[in-house]
């Protein structure tokens, strides 16, 4: 019979992944403490991926030295494989080299086992603080605490970012201690392009699973043209409303999500050309899917927005109607200017057809094959100035003018249902007329066209236009095309 232990690792890991080794694995297995942790770590993985279904567990419990019971839980229960960062001294040279090792680890079994068994005292702190026993076997042969924080943190926590990192010591009162060759760890995740928790970071190992676990988002997204310190005033106010101190939630979401302050706002400046107009929907597209990509559960969205219009109806356009949102409009109403929350936690409530209209006051024009929109609530009459503008280049068009009695006047809290009745209204058109194009001009408050655009997508033709106050006259800004394709080419980024 062959000596394994003899052969060079390189080769002997070789054969085993070529499947050569299969036909001797019980004599490997029998002979597993002769080899070193590489190879016992990457034997394991073999076996749990290759041979777990022909493999008796008798085999591995005699090889190890455990139960069959826990000889079992090895070959077929679910395992982590999990990175920690180890350093070294280089030979001949005082300068500590960081590099990535890694373990594997099955959590309930009957006590503690691990190929590293001096080791042992740090993993029963380990289980002493998650009540827990579990086999742990790494690749590499070290000393040090610093794999304790990654190894609990696998252990307890279901799903952590791919690029976050661990390192430090740990207690039984789950306090992060203090590791050495903090620099040297930080320096290689750096050029990794990962993010590294230390204890300088994290004082204690419950706020780790705070927000690793945490489920349930707020989101706060504010769109301005003036200045980073109108979206400053808008976390003040929601702190005020939502009892959230946002320095340190935001800071948080860096710390494990890597979403920076800039995610959660865009200053668009004056939008000169269409060019400035498609990045602004381009970069609230990107960020959004950012934050729906990075944090994990559910998320509510709480939206602000000091622009034109059309650029709210726009941004709603490809804004998801699955992402449930609270949209603040700034209005001065008898307790002063403030922020007006208008939460749509369903947002596809404003894609269902309703039978009658009890605020929308719709009157429809039928025409040609182009239908122009005109949402209209607001003290402006903008009819007869976007009749003139479209005959520049519509022929005899169709036009579909959406009014309420109150006009300027209508109450906050009817925002929502104006705009389900004049979405659904819309529906109602393009299910009784077949248009060419679209096209949407706006007097009406920003939350309304915001909640129109969501429920009525970009899957069409047309164009949206903004009224120029210094012609006096429409300018078209955005295409249904162009938001069509700024969602379609992240979904094929992804």
């Amino acid at each position: 019979m062959f000596r394994f232990e003899v052969f060079k690792e390189e080769h002997l890991l070789a054969f085993l992944k070529q499947g050569y080794l299969d036909d001797y694995i019980e004599e490997i297995i029998k002979r597993f403490y002769f080899f070193s942790p590489q190879v016992q770590f990457n034997l394991l993985l073999y076996i749990r991926e290759k041979l777990k279904d022909v493999l008796s567990p008798k085999v591995l419990s005699k090889g190890l030295g455990i139960s069959t019971k826990d000889a079992g839980k090895i070959l077929v229960s679910e395992g982590k494989i999990f990175e920690i960062l180890l350093t070294q001294r280089e030979l001949g040279s005082s300068q500590i080299k960081a590099k990535i090792g890694r373990g594997l680890v099955i959590s309930n079994t009957s006590k503690i086992i691990t190929n590293l068994s001096h080791l042992k005292p740090k993993l029963r702190i380990i289980k002493k603080f998650l009540n827990q026993n579990f086999a742990v076997f790494f690749e590499d042969y070290f000393y040090g605490d610093s794999f304790m924080l990654p190894l609990a943190a696998t252990l307890s926590i279901s799903k952590i970012p791919q690029d976050l990192r661990f390192t430090g010591k740990l207690n039984q009162k789950g306090d992060i201690l203090e590791v050495e060759n903090v620099k040297e760890k930080a320096a290689l995740c750096e050029e990794l392009n990962l993010r590294l928790i230390t204890p300088l970071k994290v004082k204690k190992f419950e706020h780790i699973k705070t927000y690793l676990e945490k489920r349930d988002w707020l989101v706060p997204f504010y769109i301005t043209s003036a200045g980073r310190e109108e979206y400053n005033s808008f976390l003040r106010f929601l702190e005020e409303t939502e009892k959230i101190d946002f320095d340190e939630y935001l800071s948080n979401l860096t710390l494990f999500y890597g979403l920076k302050e800039e995610d959660f706002y865009i200053v668009t400046g004056q939008l000169k050309d269409q060019a400035s107009w498609i990045k602004v929907c381009e970069e609230f597209y990107q960020k959004l899917y950012k934050i729906k990509n990075l944090l994990p559960g559910d998320k509510t969205f709480h939206l602000a927005i000091r622009g034109p219009v059309a650029l709210s109806f726009g941004l709603g356009v490809i804004f998801s109607h699955f992402d449930p949102f609270v949209f603040y409009h700034y209005q001065a109403l008898q307790k002063g200017a403030t922020y007006h929350p208008i939460p749509v936690l369903t947002p596809r409530i404003l894609k269902e057809r309703i039978k009658t209209y009890e605020i929308l006051k719709p009157t429809f024009e039928k025409g040609g094959e182009d239908l122009v929109i005109i949402l209209n609530f607001s003290h402006h009459e903008p009819l007869s100035d976007v009749k003139r503008y479209v005959s520049t280049f519509l022929e005899c068009p169709s036009f579909a003018v959406l009014e309420s009695e109150w006009k300027g006047n209508l109450p906050i809290e009817k925002f929502l249902y104006l705009a389900r009745e004049a979405a659904s209204y819309l529906q109602e058109i393009r299910q009784a007329h077949s248009f060419r194009s679209y096209h949407f001009f706006f007097s009406c408050p920003l939350p309304i066209a915001f909640m129109i655009g969501l429920a009525f997508g970009h899957y069409v033709d047309g164009s949206i236009y903004n009224y120029q106050k210094e012609g006096s006259t429409y300018e078209q800004v955005l295409d249904f095309k162009i938001l069509r394709k700024i969602r379609e080419k992240m979904s094929e980024n992804s």
